[in-house]
Parts: C-alpha cells; structure tokens; sequence
C-alpha cells in the first residue's frame, strides 16, 4: 500500500521523521519496502515568473520575455 507522509502525519501526533516512522512501522510489524520522495526529481527545476511578454522584432512565431 503506498500513502503519502502528508497523509500519515494527519493520524499520527508526532515529530518523528520519515526514517524514525519507517524504522518503526517495521519493528511493529509492517514492512516499509522502499520510501520516495517525489520532489527529488524537481530539484533542478527553478521556478520564475514571467513580467512581460513582446513580440520578437525579427520572427513571427517567437516572443522576447522578461522574467
């Protein structure tokens, strides 16, 4: 069964963290096969807002953005 760590600290009062919940959610009996962490594969992503968008002056297909 996979769940999110959002969704098992809304039913848990805890600090702990991820691996101290694993480590013991194994030690009672229910086997943690592997814990992800989705936001590790945007880590490169940066993210920006765009504040104006121009027609480029010699193409018609493309636009000059300030970001």
């Amino acid at each position: 069964m996979k769940f999110t760590f959002s969704w098992l600290k809304e039913h848990l009062e805890t600090t702990a963290s991820v691996e101290e919940i694993s480590t013991k959610l194994t030690s009672l009996g229910l086997e943690v096969d592997t814990v992800e962490n989705p936001a590790e594969n945007l880590k490169d992503f940066v993210i920006a807002h765009v504040v104006s968008a121009e027609q480029h002056p010699n193409a018609d297909k493309l636009k000059v953005c300030q970001v």
